[in-house]
């Protein structure tokens, strides 16, 4: 579990008790945790300025991962269910992208027009097929990887997108959590 300001805590009986896992964890105000799903000792965390963390150990001891990373308000990370070496985060900075774990990244903004990224999410069938929900900009689609952006805000009647989730059984079907107007549903991608 990542913390407002606790870092990172680790249960191992379901959530009966906690310990404390920050060694090596300088930023403790922690945004985001995402596991590797073919190794799940590997660990990411998104902080709230100090940019992406990486575990290999389950959280035992963490090191920074930003070589590239200029923007260090990580709000979301994603990670390739097929390729996990391939990661995305969700910045103030907007969406960079790494191919190696997170040892480098480099920014993927082209048609976004906001660069505060508030949540991402990857369609787990096709893996280059990502959203992004934005503070101001609403929600975009890339087909390419991160390559190029498009909005995709039709019927939405916010642009301050919180919080998405792709139907596991139906990756057409997206949900959208917005800040103050509820939660919108496309069945069309």
């Amino acid at each position: 579990a990542g913390t407002s300001g606790g870092g990172v805590f680790k249960s191992v009986d379901g959530g009966a008790s906690w310990s404390v896992v920050n060694i090596g964890l300088t930023e403790t105000w922690v945004s985001m945790l995402a596991i590797d799903p073919q190794t799940p000792t590997t660990i990411y965390a998104g902080t709230d300025g100090g940019g992406v963390y990486k575990s290999v150990n389950g959280g035992a001891s963490w090191s920074a991962v930003n070589n590239g990373l200029n923007a260090y308000n990580v709000y979301s990370l994603g990670i390739d269910p097929q390729t996990p070496s391939i990661l995305y985060a969700g910045t103030r900075g907007g969406v960079f992208k790494s191919l190696d774990g997170g040892a480098s990244w480099s920014a993927v903004n082209a048609g976004l027009t906001t660069t505060y990224v508030m949540t991402l999410a990857i369609d787990p069938q096709i893996p280059s097929m990502l959203y992004v929900g934005t503070y101001g900009g609403g929600v975009f689609k890339s087909v390419n990887g991160g390559a190029s952006w498009i909005a995709v805000n039709t019927g939405l009647t916010t642009t301050d997108v919180r919080t998405l989730a792709i139907d596991p059984q139906i990756p057409s079907v997206l949900y959208a959590g917005t800040w103050g107007e509820g939660v919108f549903k496309s069945v069309d991608g």
